[in-house]
């Protein structure tokens, strides 16, 4: 499997929007960023679909697949950086308000807990992830993990200030006014305004900076290496350009790890893994000769995914997802280590008899990254 990696950047503004329900008058459009890899995908087959003369099927067919998508930037030199939403497990606060002090990242560590304490901790995981700090503190939003704060948190450091950067120095937001239009006369329908939000990619006039977002392409090579695509409901116009793979360092295998979803999770049993089975009151993950336990997990609220078939002109179904930056503590490793390997280089996927082409496989749905305990 060849993986290629484009850097796309907008054109103008871009407004990927979710599920919500949008169209009444007064309706409000939020503007979801980074977008989800199923909207690359669809994009970039768009582009083959264009080149091979319409034959759908023979893209439906190919192996070509989405591996991950990176909020990133690009320096005037053409120098890709690449960042990372913060996982489940790092919460940014303040140091010390008052005193202006700076920022402090923590991490969630994994806690066996007295059998006397009630929670609503999955009774088979026999950790759950804890916060500890000295005062209460108020977790920000909006923060990044930029390229040495993945390399640390991937190598299990402690992560700094120096680690995180501020998601208003690659996007920002904008909101948008629009009039419904009657189909009929094309004249403005009385009561029917809306407003919709809009993503701001920060552009070259501002430093050099160009914000963007880096994907990663297996088995791409009908892909131009360069052009333009269209994002979003309103299609607005990307351009893409190939770029280097990003330096995202392996970790030791060891007996202990962490997992963490890099695009959001589609799993026959909700937030756990497929591929992991309980067994004797205990969730251990079964790979090809290799076994891990389920220690603990952070998963977050989850989203929901569909999407448009254009060959069958017809929505997709709705489906509840385990949200990216989800993170599972695995312990007790044993067997052959490479299995991970392809978990990384594949994703977490089992053909469902549901989902017999695994198409949401090839939208880059279940990709995972490993970092350190």
């Amino acid at each position: 499997m060849s993986t290629t990696y484009r850097f796309v950047n907008a054109v103008d503004t871009i407004s990927i929007r979710g599920n919500k329900l949008f169209g009444d008058a007064g309706s409000h459009g939020e503007s979801n960023f980074p977008p989800k890899p199923s909207v690359l995908s669809g994009a970039f087959r768009s582009v083959l679909w264009v080149n091979n003369g319409g034959d759908a099927n023979a893209i439906q067919q190919s192996p070509f697949s989405i591996t991950g998508v990176f909020p990133a930037r690009q320096d005037k030199h053409g120098k890709v950086e690449l960042f990372l939403p913060l996982p489940a497990d790092l919460l940014v606060t303040d140091k010390d308000k008052s005193k202006g002090e700076g920022k402090v990242v923590r991490k969630l560590k994994p806690q066996k807990l007295d059998s006397a304490i009630q929670h609503s901790q999955v009774s088979q995981l026999p950790m759950m992830p804890i916060l500890r700090q000295g005062k209460p503190a108020k977790p920000e939003n909006g923060w990044l993990l930029n390229q040495s704060g993945i390399a640390a948190y991937l190598g299990g450091e402690t992560l700094t200030e120096t680690h995180i950067t501020k998601q208003a120095e690659l996007w920002g937001k904008e909101f948008r006014i629009g009039i419904g239009l009657n189909c009929d006369s094309r004249t403005a329908d009385e009561g029917k305004l809306f407003t919709v939000e809009h993503t701001v990619p920060q552009q070259p006039e501002n430093k050099g900076i160009t914000a963007g977002l880096v994907v990663g392409i297996a088995n791409g090579d009908d892909l131009p290496e360069s052009g333009f695509i269209r994002l979003g409901g309103d299609g607005r116009a990307a351009e893409f350009s190939l770029t280097d793979a990003p330096a995202i360092n392996a970790i030791p295998k060891s007996a202990t790890f962490k997992l963490v979803l890099l695009t959001p999770g589609l799993f026959a049993n909700g937030w756990l893994p497929d591929g992991i089975e309980e067994e004797n009151g205990a969730y251990w993950l079964k790979l090809d000769g290799f076994k891990a336990r389920l220690a603990c997990a952070a998963v977050s609220r989850a989203e929901v995914v569909s999407g448009w078939d254009l060959v069958k002109w017809f929505p997709k179904d709705a489906e509840r997802t385990a949200p990216a930056g989800s993170v599972y503590w695995f312990d007790q490793a044993t067997g052959d280590f490479a299995a991970l390997d392809k978990l990384v280089t594949q994703g977490l996927w089992a053909k469902t008899p549901d989902n017999p082409l695994n198409s949401r496989q090839a939208e880059g749905y279940n990709r995972v990254l490993l970092a350190a305990w």
